[in-house]
């Protein structure tokens, strides 16, 4: 077994056929599919039994009380997996058909690499699957994300992800089983910033390689946890938590420092703001 698909869900049954057939149809075949659910209050088990009655390599494992964390869903669906790579399809979004065709390429040619992610389109759930927008901000005026790189993982955090979280949805990613297990796993204490936290860990131990085009489509809507952040101050301390590893791991200039201070009031305005 070359891949383990993980699909964690809470409450995405309107979601989940799609991201289910996305898998299922991926061009490259050796992987297990292994779909999680939370504890969900809608119909989430039925339409992940009906899959399940279908294809029997599919796995299914349900909840019987909430966890209370994405991550700790993803540790669990990790440790039930056997794969070499792991692939973290969260139930909300969905793959091009040759997401994981590409991104394994990558990772095969690069031997240090702990993590493969791709660029993504951003929809919402009014629009009917209509593309939005490209996800990949050029943050710092970098237009390195316009074609594919590889770059070590101490200089990318030392670059961009010292600053924040730049990989935009874990659906965009392919973790090399063995590093996510040596980065320790996520931290499923965190709610918010758990990912970040995970593929700084990631990259201090492996290196990263970028799949410029968009294999990853990401919903926002109004059930994803990205429209809560900034709606609790628990985002916050996260994201001062991932700082502090960061300061802590590597050294950075002083105006580094300064841009992690104004990153973090920027986010305390606009907490406030809205509060």
């Amino acid at each position: 077994m070359t891949v383990s698909v993980i699909i964690p869900n809470y409450n995405h049954a309107r979601f989940l056929p799609r991201r289910i057939e996305s898998v299922l149809n991926q061009t490259y075949r050796d992987f297990e599919l292994i779909i999680l659910d939370d504890f969900s209050t809608d119909n989430s088990r039925s339409v992940i039994q009906h899959y399940a009655s279908l294809y029997p390599q599919i796995i299914t494992f349900f909840n019987q009380v909430n966890s209370g964390s994405p991550f700790a869903q993803w540790n669990l669906g990790v440790s039930m997996s056997k794969g070499k790579f792991i692939w973290i399809a969260e139930s909300d979004d969905f793959a091009e058909l040759d997401f994981l065709q590409r991104s394994l390429d990558a990772m095969n040619k690069n031997v240090s690499v702990g993590l493969v992610y791709c660029n993504s389109k951003v929809y919402d759930e009014k629009n009917k699957g209509e593309y939005l927008l490209s996800s990949k901000k050029h943050f710092f005026g970098s237009t390195i994300w316009l074609q594919d790189h590889f770059v070590n993982g101490a200089e990318e955090l030392k670059r961009h992800l010292f600053l924040a979280n730049t990989i935009n949805n874990v659906s965009a990613v392919l973790f090399r089983r063995n590093k996510y297990a040596e980065a320790g796993f996520a931290d499923q204490s965190m709610k918010f910033c758990g990912d970040w936290h995970l593929y700084v860990r990631v990259l201090m131990i492996s290196d990263l390689f970028y799949l410029a085009s968009p294999l990853n489509n990401f919903r926002i809507h109004s059930g994803s946890s990205f429209n809560r952040y900034f709606e609790s101050f628990g985002y916050l301390a996260e994201v001062m938590q991932v700082h502090a590893l960061i300061k802590r791991s590597l050294r950075l200039s002083f105006k580094k420092k300064i841009l992690i201070l104004l990153y973090q009031l920027k986010i305390y305005l606009r907490q406030n703001i809205r509060i």
